[in-house]
């Protein structure tokens, strides 16, 4: 039996404050937004922080957003607000030599995150500034078109292309490195 999806009827119930439909919503975007989350900033109790975050202020302000075809992109647009937030908190508590300590410590994975940090390209992708993190995770994790990531992040096509282009190349250099590394540690070792 498939579970079933939010859909227009539960969008109206919500909007009304019906708990279950809340519920349905949470079930189906949780591990995308968390996923997302966890991407963006790179550390498993922040990701839950800004999730929680995220569906709070959906619950709050759902009754703003009148087109059930923009849900997707606002509640990621959403997300992407709170890790932002989270994101420059952060900063300005933690000098960079702290951040670029844990982009480069190992991650131990259990339960949900599991597949979202067990290989090279995540570690990766854990290296490159957020901006560059947050188009490649909203175009190839959560499938959203260049479009819909430009009303997301409330820019130009034309930026999100650059932005895109550019983290690809900066991905590849810091995947680059990690197998460079990896292959230098198994030298060290024969």
């Amino acid at each position: 039996m498939n579970p079933q999806k939010f859909n227009i009827e539960n969008f109206k119930k919500l909007k009304k404050g019906d708990k279950d439909s809340f519920d349905l919503l949470y079930e189906e975007y949780y591990l995308s937004l968390y996923r997302t989350a966890l991407l963006i900033l790179g550390s498993r109790e922040e990701a839950e922080d800004v999730l929680q975050d995220t569906f709070l202020s959906i619950y709050k302000n759902i009754n703003n957003l009148k087109e059930f075809n923009k849900l997707r992109p606002w509640i990621f647009s959403i997300l992407k607000n709170s890790c932002y937030t989270r994101y420059k908190n952060r900063k300005r508590e933690f000098p960079d030599e702290f951040v670029l300590e844990k982009a480069d410590s190992n991650f131990i994975s259990s339960g949900e995150d599991e597949f979202v940090l067990n290989n090279e390209v995540e570690s990766a992708l854990l290296k490159l500034n957020p901006k560059e993190r947050e188009v490649l995770v909203l175009f190839y994790y959560d499938d959203f078109s260049i479009e819909e990531i430009a009303k997301i992040l409330k820019t130009f096509q034309g930026t999100v292309k650059s932005r895109l282009f550019r983290a690809r190349k900066n991905l590849k250099k810091e995947i680059m490195k990690v197998d460079q590394d990896f292959g230098e540690k198994e030298s060290i070792y024969e």
